[in-house]
C-alpha cells in the first residue's frame, strides 16, 4: 500500500472515533485496508501516524477513561518504575510526565497504594506479547538499535519487562519486594557479568535488589 492509502485509512478511523486519539489496538477493530502492524512500520510510532492525518485530534476526556485498557495502564506503570528503580510517589510520577495521569489510576484503582498493590499482583499475568502492550512498549522504544541485543550492554524495556515479570517483582537473593516495602530498589542484573562475556539475553539476566547487587562487587545492571 502507498503512504495516501495508509493515511487515507488513518483518516477514516479517525472520524470514526470522532477526531478522538485512538490506539493501534483500536484502530485494527476499525481499518478494513490494513493493520496497525502495517502503519507502524511506515511510520515509525503511533504518534507520528496519527499525525499524518493532518487533523488536530482531541484527547480522551475523563468520561473516556474505561477505553484505556488495563495492560496499557500497567506497561505505564512498569516504564515508570524501571525508570526510578522504585514505587513512585504522586510528585515523582507527575514528573515524569506519564501517559496516564496519577488521577486516572487513583480512580480507577480507588486510590494510589491500591493501585501499585494491584500493580505489584497482577502485572505477572499480563501479556507483553499482546497488541496494545507491544504498541505501548514500542512507543517508548522508538530508537533504532543498530546491534544485537545480546552483543550490548543497555537492556531494551521489554526484556527488562519480561525479567521482572518471571521473578515477581522480588529480588532473587533475598526476596525483598516493593511491593511490601516501598523503600526497595530492584536492578536487572547480569548473571554472568557483561564484562566477562555475560550476554544481554533472557536467560542471563535477574532481578536484585540494590543492597543485593551492590554486594556483588561487580555492578552490571
Amino acid at each position: 500500500m502507498s503512504d495516501e492509502e495508509i493515511i487515507g485509512e488513518l483518516k477514516e478511523v479517525a472520524k470514526y472515533y470522532g477526531l478522538v486519539k485512538f490506539t493501534r489496538h483500536e484502530f485494527d477493530k476499525v481499518a478494513k485496508k490494513c493493520k496497525g502492524t502495517a502503519v507502524l512500520s511506515r511510520f515509525g510510532s503511533w504518534e507520528e501516524a496519527l499525525s499524518k492525518t493532518g487533523f488536530e485530534l482531541k484527547k480522551r476526556s475523563k468520561k473516556a477513561r474505561h477505553f484505556i485498557l488495563e495492560s496499557e495502564l500497567m506497561v505505564e506503570m512498569a516504564r515508570v518504575f524501571e525508570t526510578l528503580g522504585h514505587r513512585p510517589s504522586k510528585t515523582e510520577w507527575e514528573a515524569l510526565k506519564p501517559k496516564f495521569s496519577y488521577t486516572t489510576y487513583k480512580t480507577r484503582y480507588k486510590g494510589w497504594v491500591n493501585a501499585w498493590r494491584h500493580f505489584f499482583e497482577n502485572f505477572k499475568g499480563i501479556d507483553l506479547e499482546s497488541e496494545e502492550c507491544i504498541e505501548s512498549i514500542g512507543e517508548i522504544e522508538q530508537v533504532p538499535i543498530q546491534i544485537t541485543t545480546e552483543e550490548k550492554r543497555t537492556i531494551p524495556l521489554k526484556l527488562r519487562l519480561r525479567v521482572l515479570q518471571r521473578d515477581n517483582f522480588k529480588c532473587v537473593y533475598c526476596g525483598a519486594s516493593p511491593a511490601t516495602d516501598s523503600n526497595i530498589q530492584l536492578h536487572i542484573d547480569h548473571i554472568v557479568p557483561f564484562s566477562k562475556g555475560g550476554k544481554t539475553e533472557f536467560a542471563n539476566l535477574q532481578t536484585l535488589c540494590q543492597n543485593c547487587n551492590w554486594g556483588k562487587g561487580d555492578d552490571e545492571t
